[in-house]
């Protein structure tokens, strides 16, 4: 699902050439509980791009929710 939905984004927004500094959160799984949090959502990884290259962390975050 999350394929297709990178697809559809793609064609919709075109991808920026410039090399912009920016930071986003990147899913590692797919919907799963979370026995901690007692709540369903996905672990994530905070991703940074900085001159164009980028690199991510661990997946550390858990954002509640799918």
């Amino acid at each position: 699902m999350t394929n297709l939905m990178d697809k559809v984004l793609d064609r919709l927004v075109p991808r920026a050439t410039a090399a912009a500094d920016t930071s986003f959160y990147q899913n590692c799984t797919g919907c799963t509980y979370v026995d901690v949090y007692e709540a369903i959502g996905r672990w994530q990884k905070l991703c940074h791009v900085v001159g164009g290259k980028t690199s991510c962390g661990n997946c550390t975050y858990f954002s509640i929710g799918c």
